[in-house]
This record gives structure tokens, sequence and C-alpha cells, in this order.
């Protein structure tokens, strides 16, 4: 994949009414921006997209968004290899969009490419290859070790180059990569955010730095332990972190050794500041010479127990829970039935005595 530098036709800070009338909406309310628009403008690039944010960007935000925009737009020598892989693999910010006022109400990015693309529309994303290849099997062909690795290398490249430029990305997640099963590429989206050497921590349930204090931004110790949680459960096909962290421990057949421990040593160090380069990673899963410094690992965590017929770690199902029936052999509990008191029994008598007395009383009369 090329970096394509023809969606630039539109200046690098673009006033709304440049826009003209907006196309489809294919998204909205989703983290930032309010909602995601195709850009139709004739002139403007190939399948562009605006991004409107929730919020005009504070000056500072704006000028952040505008050296990120530079740097794509840079025919510079400097940088240019990650600058190339940037363009490429990622939804580099083409430009910054302003309203009649001159505040920044968004951004213009490509959208991703079809070979990403689902046959019912929206992306592929990689969450897909975070699943065992059992689980992966219900659906499709699960992937060979080397397609697993292919997609990791690429996610991981895409790392690379950005703590190249001290650039902290910081909400790795599964919905933010998409892959592409043609060639197990990978695409990034929501590059917007980018900001250097630190920014806003934002993260989804799950993806917390254990390391980081509530509160502190992201840095690129941040990315360094997201990336390689990203790439290890999608490298092993495995959700849960203890069981992830235990897999590297003992890596299957496909995961290289060397990798197995760079993932360690960024997912479970003592000292967040010792995690290894994203580029070391990289080298790692080329299988090729590695360098690495002592890293001291904190303990493992207790490997979580295989529930009988499910390798996938999912919640295991039950006969009652996929069918409302109970399962053969088995009865649900039924609730116990109270025991009546002394006091119900006597009342009980009583109410009896005096119904015999009142019909012996009524058949007295009736003779």
């Amino acid at each position: 994949m090329t970096a394509d530098r023809s969606a630039w036709a539109l200046p690098p800070v673009t006033p709304l009414t440049a826009l003209g009338s907006l196309g489809e909406q294919i998204a909205t309310n989703n983290g930032q921006s309010s909602a995601v628009t195709r850009v139709s403008t004739p002139g403007s690039g190939p399948d562009l997209l605006f991004k409107r944010y929730k919020k005009p960007l504070d000056d500072t935000d704006a000028d952040r968004l505008d050296r990120l925009v530079a740097f794509g737009r840079s025919d510079a020598a400097a940088g240019r290899p990650s600058r190339e892989v940037l363009l490429s693999r990622t939804s580099w910010p083409v430009a910054r969009v302003t309203d009649d006022t001159s505040a920044a109400i968004g951004c213009l990015i490509p959208t991703a490419p079809d070979a990403f693309a689902l046959p019912g529309g929206g992306f592929r994303e990689i969450d897909t290859l975070a699943r065992s290849d059992e689980r992966f099997a219900r659906n499709g062909t699960p992937p060979t070790p080397e397609q697993r690795l292919t997609a990791c290398r690429c996610l991981v490249g895409i790392a690379a180059a950005l703590e190249e430029r001290k650039l902290v990305y910081s909400d790795w997640n599964y919905a933010n990569a998409f892959w592409n099963p043609g060639d197990y590429s990978v695409y990034l989206i929501d590059m917007d955010g980018c900001a250097q050497h630190t920014g806003d921590d934002v993260y989804q349930p799950g993806w917390e730095d254990p390391l980081a204090p509530p509160g502190t931004p992201a840095d690129l110790h941040t990315d360094r332990y997201r990336v390689a949680l990203l790439t290890a459960r999608c490298l092993t096909g495995t959700r849960n972190l203890a069981e992830v962290l235990h897999t590297l421990a003992d890596p299957p057949a496909g995961v290289p050794r060397g990798a197995a421990d760079l993932l360690l040593d960024m997912l479970w160090a003592q000292d967040r500041d010792r995690r290894p380069r994203s580029s070391a990673l990289l080298a790692a899963l080329d299988d090729g010479p590695l360098v690495r410094s002592p890293v001291a690992r904190s303990p493992l965590p207790a490997r979580p127990a295989v529930r009988r017929g499910d390798t996938t770690q999912q919640p295991r199902q039950t006969a009652l829970t996929r069918t409302g029936k109970p399962a053969t052999g088995t009865q649900p509990k039924q609730p116990q039935r109270p025991e009546r008191s002394k006091e119900n029994v006597t009342w009980a008598l009583v109410a009896l005595f005096v119904t015999v007395l009142l019909i012996v009383i009524i058949a007295a009369n009736a003779s």
C-alpha cells in the first residue's frame, strides 16, 4: 500500500463552506466526534471524510492538529520513512476544518481502502483476529500463524513509526484497527488525536496501563503497553490478560520466542520506563537477531482455569441459557415452601370447629 497524496487538493485549513453539500453520514457520536460524513466536493481528492468534533478545539489543540497535517503534507527528507508508513496505513488528517468564526470544528481524513471493508457495510475490525482458532472456525477459516504474524508486523510497524516521531496515540483497541483478509495488512484510524510526547489518556475498558497512576497523561510508555497488549491478543488469539501472559511464557508453534519475550517485557515490566520500544518488538516479530536489555518482570498472575469443553475462555453457555429450558438430567431448584407456625395451625383448628358447629345448628333448625 502506498501513500496517496492526491487528497491534498484542499488547503491545510479548509472552511466548512468550501466542502459544499456533504454526503452520506457514516458514523455518529463516536468518541470525540459528533458525526463522520462523506465529502463529495469536486476536486477535494478521493474518498475524504469530514469528522466533526463535539465541540471546537481550543487553540492548543488546533495547533497540535495543524502540526499533524503539516507533517503529512511535507516533502522533506527528514521523517520520510515513518511519514510514508503513516500516510499509507492510517487515516492521517488531511486538513483542519473551520466554521465562519474560524473555530476548529473538525478535520478531513481519508476513508479506509475498500480492501478493509465488509461486504455488508462497515469495516473488518481487528478484534476478529483476537480469537482462538476454534472460535474463528465457526464463521470461517482460521488464520495461519504466519498470517497472524503478518498482521502484527503491520500493526507494530505503525506503532514504531509513531514512536519514531515521538507521537502518542493512546487509544489502541480492537475497534480502531482494521485488517485485510487478502494480505493481512492493517489500517489504523482516529489519528487526529495524536500528540507529541504526552497526550490525553484515552482508552477502552480493559486497556488500562497497570503502572500508570489514574489521571496521568498518556505517554510513549503507555503506548508501548497498549500496542503490546493488542499485538499479543491478535498473535495468540487470546483475550484474557492472565491467559495472554501465560501463553507468551510458553509460546505455541508459530510465535517467535524472541517476540514472546519482548511482549512479556512490555506487558509485565516492574518499571514502565523499562518497557522496550516498539521498534524492538517489530524486529523480534521478524525473528531477526535480538538485542535485549534486562527487564525485571512482576510475577505472573494465576492462570485462569480452563472450563471443560470451552477452550476460548468465553462465558459458558448451558442448555438453560441457550434455550430457556433446564439441561437434561437436571432441574432448576424450586423455592422452599415455608413451614406453618403453631399459631397458624391453632387458628385453622378453631375455624374448622366453628364450621362444624354452624352445620349442626342449621341442621337442627331445619328439622
